[in-house]
C-alpha cells in the first residue's frame, strides 16, 4: 500500500514585490523635478544672470526677450550637473544603508537618469536642426560641422550616462540590495509615469501644438528610452541570484505628493506662467 505522510508542509511565503504605485509616484516626481531643473534652474537662472528678460515659462520652454546661445545651452548643462550631484548623494545613501534600496535611494537614481538622459537632446537637436542646441549653433559655419559635433557629443554623453546609471544598479545587485528579477519592475513604472505626466503637461502648452510631440512625447518617452535598456545591461554584467526580502512598499505620502505636484505641473506650469514687464 502507498503510505502517505501526515506531516504538514509549511506554506511558502509569498514573494515580496515592489509597489508599482510607489515606484510610479517617485518616477513622476523625479521627472517633473528634472524638467524644472532644465527650464527653471538652467534656462531661468542663466537668463537672470545675463539680464535676458524672461517672458514666460512652461513645462516645455522658457521664452526670453532675446535669443541667447548661453541661455539655450544652460538647460542641458543644468541637467548634467543635477544628475551628477544626485549620483553623488546616492553613493552616500548607499554607503549608509548597505543592504537596502530605500525610496530615497530609488528617487536619487531615477532623478539622475531623467537628468542625464537629457544629453540625448544634443543628438536630437543635431538631427532636426532645432531646439536648444540648434539655437546654440545657429549662425555658426559650416553648419553641418557644428551640428555633427553636437550630435556626436550627445551620443557619447548619452552612452556614458547609460553606463554610469547601469553601474550603480549593478552595484546594488552585487551587494544584495536589489535582485536581477527586480530590474524591469524598477524601470517601467517610473518611465511610464514620467512620460505620461510630461506629455499631459505639454498638451496644455500655450506656444505650439508641435511641442506636444517634441517637448512632451519626445523629451519624455524618447530621451528616457535608455531606462528600458538598463535591465539587459545589468543582467549581462552580473550573475548574482540573490532575492532580497526588502522591497519598496506602498506609500501614501509618495502618492499624495505625486498627485499634488503633478496637478500643479500640468494645470498651472503646463499652461504657462507669463511675466509682466
Amino acid at each position: 500500500m502507498l503510505r502517505v505522510s501526515s506531516d504538514k508542509v509549511a506554506p511558502t511565503a509569498p514573494r515580496a514585490t515592489h509597489s508599482i504605485v510607489t515606484l510610479a509616484a517617485i518616477g513622476a516626481i523625479a521627472c517633473i523635478a528634472a524638467d524644472m531643473v532644465h527650464e527653471g534652474l538652467g534656462h531661468g537662472i542663466v537668463s537672470w544672470l545675463t539680464g535676458d528678460r524672461i517672458l514666460s515659462i512652461s513645462t516645455v520652454a522658457l521664452q526670453n526677450a532675446h535669443p541667447s546661445r548661453v541661455v539655450s545651452a544652460a538647460g542641458t548643462c543644468a541637467n548634467v550637473i543635477a544628475g551628477i550631484l544626485a549620483l553623488v548623494l546616492l553613493r552616500l545613501e548607499s554607503l549608509r544603508r548597505l543592504e537596502r534600496l530605500t525610496p530615497l535611494a530609488y528617487f536619487l537614481w531615477v532623478f539622475a537618469g531623467f537628468n542625464l538622459f537629457n544629453t540625448g537632446y544634443l543628438a536630437a537637436s543635431a538631427v532636426i536642426g532645432g531646439g536648444d542646441w540648434g539655437n546654440v549653433v545657429a549662425g555658426l559655419a559650416p553648419v553641418w560641422l557644428w551640428r555633427s559635433l553636437v550630435g556626436l557629443a550627445g551620443v557619447f554623453l548619452y552612452i556614458a550616462s547609460f553606463r554610469w546609471l547601469g553601474n550603480f544598479m549593478i552595484h546594488f545587485v552585487n551587494r544584495g540590495a536589489v535582485s536581477l528579477s527586480d530590474q524591469r519592475p524598477l524601470v517601467w513604472p517610473a518611465y511610464l509615469a514620467g512620460g505620461v505626466v510630461l506629455t499631459l503637461a505639454a498638451i496644455m502648452n500655450p506656444i505650439s501644438p508641435s511641442l506636444i510631440l517634441i517637448s512632451g512625447v519626445g523629451a519624455s518617452f524618447g530621451l528616457n528610452f535608455g531606462f528600458l535598456l538598463l535591465p539587459g545591461f545589468v543582467a549581462g554584467k552580473t550573475d548574482s541570484r540573490s532575492n532580497p526580502a526588502n522591497k519598496i512598499p506602498f506609500s501614501v505620502s509618495w502618492l499624495i505628493a505625486a498627485i499634488a505636484i503633478s496637478g500643479v505641473f500640468i494645470g498651472i506650469i503646463g499652461r504657462g506662467i507669463q511675466f509682466s514687464d
